[in-house]
């Protein structure tokens, strides 16, 4: 895809049906993870959609920037979303509890380290797949 061509429409369009695909299967990955035994905090469902689709759509308006203003946008969105992936493991690792109170296991990083690689391999591939 040309660097002039993608428009800001077909990017946040790139970035929210990566980030439905993303809520689908991280929530589809909470279920699994429940029957291989981590513990599911409460009212779980809401947060990963939430969480799954809201940074793929601030990913794909990142996407648009870098390739319509930077040379190699392409190769700069690799980075960026390698990045960002790698760092969104931190509180996976580091999160002794939830925003609520609510005090995490040792399931923790079972239940949503996968999310974190979902939703990142989606940023990395999925948008600039979909926005074309």
């Amino acid at each position: 895809m040309e660097s002039t061509k993608l428009t800001l429409k077909q990017a946040l369009k790139g970035g929210f049906i990566a980030g439905i695909i993303a809520a689908g299967i991280n929530n589809v990955w909470s279920l699994i993870a429940k029957a291989l035994g981590a513990t599911i905090p409460p009212g779980f469902v809401f947060p990963v959609t939430v969480s799954s689709i809201f940074p793929l759509v601030i990913g794909s308006l990142i996407y648009f920037l870098l390739i319509r203003f930077v040379p190699k946008g392409n190769i700069v969105w690799i980075a960026v979303s390698i990045i960002f992936t790698l760092v969104s493991f931190y509180p996976v690792f580091n999160t002794p509890q939830l925003s609520d109170g609510t005090l995490l296991d040792s399931t923790f990083p079972l239940l949503v380290g996968p999310m974190h690689a979902i939703s990142g391999i989606l940023a990395l591939w999925a948008i600039p797949k979909i926005s074309k």
